[in-house]
């Protein structure tokens, strides 16, 4: 890594840190998902199904899920900012390699993702949050909140980079928000009537997010929604970073 790779990336992580917005809003919006929730339904934490976590560790997951939704437009609206200023086209044509024009603002939302996700994890230990395995589950949940947030953010650096308009940073929060009610988010699979509902929560990659985050958090699911989550992530993060990349060959200046 060069001396100016490492400038750009110190700068976007510098840049988000004086201004927050993004993360900031993803923070309090998965704050107020988990203690609306929790307060709202949480009376039906003592069935049985819900484990020794109870519905606290149910519901959890969604607020890592909702934190990454919340501030995965954070590299397309750094990327705008620097083309509208004109900074992102003196550095477009100088030597410094496009992918890290690209990479440096989604490596800053990511950190920050996993930053607020440790600081939400601290607060629900407060709670009585429960970690299946100690520390294991807390690198864990990390883990997944640092690929779910690269997938993220990099299909909305992407497609802003394409169109040229940072509205359309958030096209991907709003395609992926109607597949957290086609899930298990607010009631696990035994508790869910609708057949349709449960067959369309088996093909949506937020249903094995949230059971692998409540596998590390309260046990109340398999290891293999775990691994499975983690492939799919893995995969899909993999397709954001590359599409990232490729689209910084596209740019609409």
């Amino acid at each position: 890594m060069n001396t100016a790779t490492k400038i750009l990336i110190v700068r976007g992580i510098l840049k988000l840190a004086k201004q927050p917005a993004a993360p900031l809003m993803g923070f309090g919006m998965s704050l107020f998902f988990l203690l609306v929730y929790n307060a709202g339904i949480g009376g039906i934490g003592d069935l049985d199904v819900f484990g020794k976590g109870g519905y606290l560790a149910f519901i959890f997951p969604i607020t890592i899920i909702s934190l990454s939704m919340g501030s995965s437009a954070g590299a397309g609206q750094t990327l705008n900012a620097d083309m509208q200023s004109g900074y992102f086209r003196r550095l477009y044509l100088s030597p410094v390699p496009r992918w890290v024009l690209v990479i440096a603002p989604m490596l800053a939302d990511t950190l920050s993702s996993m930053l607020f996700t440790a600081i939400l994890l601290g607060i629900g230990v407060i709670f009585g949050l429960p970690f299946q395995f100690g520390i294991l589950s807390f690198l864990g949940v990390l883990l997944l909140s640092m690929l779910w947030s690269l997938t993220l953010c990099g299909f909305s650096a992407g497609i802003m980079l394409r169109t040229g308009q940072h509205q359309s940073a958030a096209i991907v929060t709003n395609a992926i928000f109607p597949l957290l009610f086609l899930s298990t988010t607010f009631l696990p699979r035994e508790l869910i009537k609708a057949k349709w509902l449960l067959t369309v929560s088996w093909g949506n990659p937020v249903t094995y997010l949230l059971e692998a985050n409540r596998y590390l958090l309260g046990g109340t699911t398999s290891a293999s929604y775990f691994y499975i989550s983690l492939m799919i992530l893995l995969v899909t993060s993999a397709l954001s970073v590359t599409y990232a990349r490729m689209s910084a060959e596209k740019i609409k200046m």
